[in-house]
Order: C-alpha cells, then structure tokens, then sequence
C-alpha cells in the first residue's frame, strides 16, 4: 500500500474515488501466551483419566429442562453473556480425543439437584463411561468384562480373600450397568430406549439379553449396607464412588493376581481397573476416612495386592499400611464394635479385620516388616470372632449368624458343628488358615520377647556378646506349648482340606469346569495348597528362630530344615500347578524363602552330604518359581547384587 499521509489516501482508493479504511484490528507479535484456566471450573470437574479434559461448568449454573419428554440438561453460561450453551452430560462423554455424537439423554439421578450432594454420582457415572470408552479401544465390553472378572474372583480368589458380599456387590454393578437404559426416556423415531442405550455402547441387542444386569428387573436402588448407621440409615452420600471403586477394585483383583492361562485378557484391562478404582478412590477419600465400611478396608486391601503382583511391593506396604490403620480407627479387635451393624456389614467388618490381621504377619514373616496387629498391641486384647460363614441373602443364614456373632476370643458356634453349606465349607478353610498364622505369630512373639530379656539382663558390658546360657525351664515349658499348639493347629482339619484328600487330582483334570461341584473341589484345592505351604513355610522360619536362642548342632538343625522343604516340595507336587498360580504373590514369597534357606545350606555344608541334598531341591524350587512368573521376584533380581 502506497499510502501518503499528506494525502490522507493511496493511488488505488484514489482512482476509486473512495477513501482509505483499515479494518485489520492491530495485534501484538511475539508467540501466543496460554490462557490461564478458568477460575470457575473446579479442578474436580477434570476428568483423572489420561487424556480426558472435559470442563464442565460450576454446578451452581445447572438448570433443568422441562420440556414434557426431554430428559436433556442445559446449563447456565459461566460468563455474564445471555446466551445458553449446551454441555453433553457425562454419559456421553469421549475419552482421550474419541468425541460423542451429540448431547445424550441424563440419567434420571445423575443432576436431581444443583448443588454438591448430586455432584458424587455425576463423577461416577462420568467414570465409568470413560471406562466404557477405554476399553472400547480394545474392542472390549465394560459389562463383559466385568462379568468375565467377577465369574473368575469369586471361582478362584474368593476362598482366599473372602471379603464381598456378591448379592450387594451385583446390585451395585446392576446399577451402573442400567444408567443407559434408564436414560433412555425421550426417544423418538422406533428407537426403543434399550435399543438407544445399546448403540450407544456398542452392545447389540443379543450381547444386551445375555447380561441379566442390563434387564430393567435387575434396576437397584442401593442397599441396606450402604447406608451409614451413624446418620440413621440416611445414604451415604458417596455410595455410587464407593461402589464404582469397589467393582472396579474386584477386577483388579482378578486381573493382577489370576495367571493368563486362566484369565487371558486379564494383563491388558489390569491396568486400566486399577488406576479408575484409585482414581474414584481418591475423589470421596476424606469422606471414606471420616466414615469408613468394611469395604474400604477391602478396596485398600485389593489394591495393595494388585500393587504386590506388579512388582512394587513398597508401594503396597504403604497402602496395606491405610487398611490397617482403618481396622485399628474402626476398632474391629473388638467384637463389641460390631454391636448394632446390619448383618452382612457386621460379618464382612470381622472378615476385613482378621484377613488384615493375616497379612500383617505374612510380610512381618516373609518380608521382614514390623509386626503392628496383635493382641499385645490392644489393651483389652483380641475378642473378634472367626467368620461364620453367611455369603448370600438367605433368611436362615442371618438367623443362623446371629446365634453364633457373639463368641468371643476367635471362637465361634460354627466351630463346634460340622459345615453344613458350601459358604461354611470354604469358610472352614478360611478360619484354619488364620488360627495357622495366628499359632505361629503367638510362639514368634514368645520368641522375640524371651530374645530381647536374654539380651538385657546376660550381656557381659554395653558392647558384650549376649549369654549363651539355656533357657530356663519356665521358658521352655512356655514355648514346647506354644509350640506344640502351632504343629497341631491343623490336625483337626475337614476332610476336603487334608493333604490326603483325593479330590486334589480330580479337580486338576477340571480346573475350567463350571459345575457346581467341580467348581467347589477346586475351591479346596486352592485353600489345600495355601494351608500345607504355609504350614511348611512357618516351619523352616520357627526352625530357625529355635535355632537361634537354643544353639543346637547347627548340621542338625540344617538337616531338619531340609526335611521341611522336601515336604514342602511333594505337597507343591501333588498340588495342581495352577492352584500354586492362584495364591499369588504370597504364595512366590513362600517358596523363595524356602529356596533362600536351602542357599545358606549349601554354603554352610559344603563337604557334607546335605550340600548335595539341599542343591537338588534347590534346582526343583528355582524351576517352580520360573513357572511362577513372578514379577516381583523379577524386581528384585534387577536390584539384587548377588551372583548365583
């Protein structure tokens, strides 16, 4: 442009006969500078799955439409502009860059109300559809997969671990999986509402009919658990994140701990369960700690194993460490902290409790961590009673509990009767186990203390070796009955949790079998397997621990911890190689410390007969650890700077 400023106008306007006009608005140069968020928008409206940045507007801005059939919502604009914008509900939510095809319908509940109470169940349901989403991109179903996690739990962790009450957990489930379906309300054009919910999940119509979840007769409202008792059955506020938690929590579970030649996909959804139950996890923490359930100890428990299973077991220390803080705040040592709770919330409370109570004693025995549960730690002792057993909604088994809840000292009604149910009968095994870690956890304490008075009152000076005097007689008695108590803890065994029972090797031959009977053997292969290895695995520690205040022969004591693993090593052989998969971590960290002390053997004997014996099991054990796959046991091979 050749404009000239005395002329007031360029040659081009000028043979135009028009005047120069400049309309470009002026701009600075330089790089653009980001915009700073919006002060309005809440951090908690981010989505916490990598790559969802959905904002939402302050729910103080909700407004509800109220035109007659239309569920949609529409909000107030956050600016003092008179326009309305249009937000998609969370249901139609995209995850990463993946967008919806335009505003869906609401769930009824998901906005009942402008304020914070609604704002719970809009960040769960938006959850879970992000989930939906991302397992979209492995082709996979929410509700399948879920369905194929839970079928696995509760065929083969749930012996173990068993702490849901799968009627509630279900119902819970079936609230989620029908958001759609009852969204669905305002459709038009021969687009039936389960028709709409399908499409939009990418569920055909027959995938819909074979999950009885998505059926409208399995709509819940939510149960009687949870409701707080301390708010007068009022619902708690948080139910649908502590629901969402927990089902994705199970999946986990499922996920993390079950081999791949039983659960294949498990590997590739894992992470994804995991990081949405902490994520939702994190969203109601305070309110979870201010009023914690049986299932916070639970969703803490899972994920402390889940972390275990992959290789950090830190990290799961540290949050086993939230569950048993939660068990202490909650009192659960103390039966009478039970008083007054529903039924199922009461037994799953006592469960939560002695499965921490377990787990502490495993990692102070196997990963040398500071005992924090035991009855020395109470000033009035342990009087929480053993699990009776009550697993479904049955009348009789609320009856029955109720007649059994109130022994005291870890002993209840169901001990003095044989078992009389399958939930019994697994519960059986569940209990042996815990009066096994707790015989032994007694007679180590007993050790430690003798330990610890030796060391004080025989030390020849401040730096002096300590006295190698015997026990004195009191002592001993003290620990040959401690003792004796632990080698006979299961002798009173059921019949189908014998190492002589003969439904082990039938129920290897159908490990996948959905009969009710098969499914039940394999239940008490899996409880079969952790009770003998544990069982041999506290041995050689309390063999050693013997070895250490009475100073035997120290060949003979070698030759006896020998004699141990070897039992240990026909019972992993008569054992189905699967069951061994299925105990986990733990299971790995018995068997490695078995293998850890046939090592000290062999360069403890290097001229005796035991170093031949000790490095043929240990070849044995070193091949059933490759077997196992262990990921830990990769983390700490990667970290270890010991040459073998």
């Amino acid at each position: 442009c050749d404009f000239n400023h005395a002329a007031r106008t360029c040659s081009h306007c000028r043979d135009n006969n028009v005047g120069c006009t400049f309309d470009l608005p002026l701009a600075k140069r330089g790089p653009k500078s980001r915009k700073r968020p919006n002060p309005s928008i809440p951090p908690e409206a981010v989505s916490t799955f990598s790559g969802c940045r959905s904002f939402p507007p302050p729910l103080s801005t909700l407004v509800r439409n109220t035109t007659p059939g239309i569920t949609t919502t529409t909000f107030g604009s956050p600016s003092n502009s008179s326009t309305t914008t249009s937000w998609e509900t969370p249901a139609s939510l995209a995850l990463g860059s993946a967008a919806a095809a335009g505003p869906s319908p609401s769930p009824i509940w998901d906005f009942a109300a402008a304020g914070p109470t609604a704002a719970p169940g809009v960040s769960a349901f938006r959850s879970w559809h992000n989930l939906a989403r991302a397992l979209a991109l492995q082709n996979k179903i929410l509700e399948q997969v879920v369905e194929q996690c839970f079928r696995l739990f509760f065929r083969y962790l749930y012996p173990l671990t068993p702490l849901i009450h799968e009627p509630s957990l279900r119902e819970g489930f079936s609230v989620f999986a029908s958001v759609p379906l009852i969204a669905g309300h305002g459709h038009g054009g021969g687009t039936t509402p389960r028709e709409k919910a399908c499409i939009r999940h990418g569920i055909s119509e027959r995938i819909a009919e074979t999950l009885p979840c998505l059926k409208s007769s399995a709509w819940a409202r939510p149960s009687p658990e949870m409701r707080s008792p301390a708010a007068g059955g009022e619902v708690m506020p948080f139910w649908r994140e502590a629901t969402f938690t927990l089902i994705t929590a199970v999946c986990a579970e499922a996920a993390f701990l079950l081999p791949k030649e039983l659960f294949p996909e498990g590997e590739q959804v894992a992470d994804l369960f995991l990081q949405a139950s902490r994520n939702c996890l994190s969203s109601y923490l305070e309110a979870d700690l201010e009023c914690p359930r049986a299932d916070s100890i639970t969703i803490r428990y899972f994920h402390s194993n889940c972390f275990h299973a992959a290789g950090k077991p830190t990290f799961s220390w540290h949050i086993f460490g939230e569950a048993t803080r939660l068990t202490q705040v909650m009192g659960l040592h103390d039966e009478s902290s039970l008083d007054g709770l529903p039924a199922v919330e009461a037994e799953m409370r006592r469960r939560a409790f002695w499965i921490v109570y377990m787990g502490d004693k495993s990692a102070a025995i196997l990963n040398n961590r500071p005992i924090t549960m035991h009855k020395y730690c109470f000033e009035s002792g342990i009087t929480t009673a053993y699990p009776t057993g009550i697993d479904g909604p049955c009348p009789s088994s609320v009856a029955s509990r109720g007649a059994t809840g109130g022994a005291t000292g870890g002993t209840t009604g169901s001990d003095a009767a044989p078992p009389a149910s399958p939930s019994r009968n697994f519960i059986a095994g569940f209990n042996a186990n815990l009066k096994l870690w707790q015989a032994a956890s007694d007679l180590i304490i007993q050790i430690r203390l003798f330990q610890d008075q030796q060391a004080l009152h025989h030390h020849a000076g401040p730096d002096g070796p300590p006295s190698t005097n015997a026990l004195p007689e009191s002592e001993r008695r003290r620990l040959d009955s401690l003792f004796v108590h632990f080698i006979t803890c299961m002798d009173d065994l059921p019949p189908f949790l014998h190492p002589s029972s003969a439904c082990s090797t039938a129920a290897a031959a159908a490990a996948d079998d959905d009969d009710a009977a098969s499914i039940e053997a394999n239940q008490f292969v899996i409880q079969r397997a952790n009770l003998q290895v544990s069982f041999h695995c506290l041995r050689v520690v309390i063999t050693q621990k013997f070895e250490d205040i009475a100073l035997p022969g120290a060949e003979q004591a070698d030759l006896r911890k020998t004699e141990i693993v070897r039992d240990m090593l026909r019972v992993m052989h008569e054992t189905p190689f699967w069951s061994l998969q299925v105990n986990g971590e733990p299971n790995v960290e018995k068997i490695r410390l078995a293998g850890a002390t046939l090592l000290s053997i062999i360069c403890r004997n290097q001229a005796s007969p035991l170093a031949a014996r000790a490095r043929l099991d240990f070849g044995i054990l070193l091949n059933i650890l490759t077997r196992l796959n262990s990921k830990a046991s990769d983390a700490l091979k990667s970290t270890s700077s010991l040459a073998i």
